[in-house]
């Protein structure tokens, strides 16, 4: 059956009688440049945190990480949140140069993953932005840790079966 694209105009061949969009089209609709939603830092120039660490941004986030072809799995983001949190609670008892090793792991962890497909790559650019940040020191660190927190909370739940 042949339409007319919503977004470009051309004509195409629909699989569906519910596509509205031609193949091109639906596939720039689903690659997603995050980068405007990276942070250049977590504070403003008082030190303060920035409203963008906890909110609007790490919603946006993690919709985009859950609805990536691969997804983004919960525990997948949990195990991460973990060891950042982990790298955190040791930082501020030691320094941050006594945790940059589990940061370089988890960057190691984030590259393994990716080439097995496993998570969806905005979840790869975003982790690799933001380890590079965190490894400044350690309110550089806890300012992620407070932004992957804020994800962990807006990650969308799928449904259980059997209602409970």
């Amino acid at each position: 059956m042949r339409k007319k694209c919503e977004k470009c105009g051309k004509e195409f061949e629909a699989q569906q009688p519910h596509f509205k969009l031609c193949p091109n089209c639906f596939s720039s609709s689903r690659r997603i440049d995050i980068s405007a939603l990276l942070l250049k830092s977590y504070y403003d120039r008082q030190g303060e945190p920035l409203k963008d660490v906890y909110i609007d941004i790490p919603q946006q986030l993690a919709n985009i990480f859950a609805s990536s072809k691969p997804s983004l799995g919960t525990k997948q983001l949990r195990d991460f949140h973990r060891r950042i949190l982990k790298s955190r609670t040791k930082a501020n008892l030691r320094g941050i140069n006594s945790v940059k090793y589990i940061l370089y792991e988890c960057q190691r962890d984030i590259e393994y993953q990716l080439k097995r497909r496993v998570i969806p790559r905005s979840f790869a650019l975003f982790m690799k932005h933001h380890l590079a940040l965190a490894e400044a020191d350690e309110k550089a660190l806890e300012g992620f840790y407070q932004h992957l927190d804020s994800i962990v909370c807006y990650f969308p739940v799928k449904e259980r079966k059997g209602g409970g």
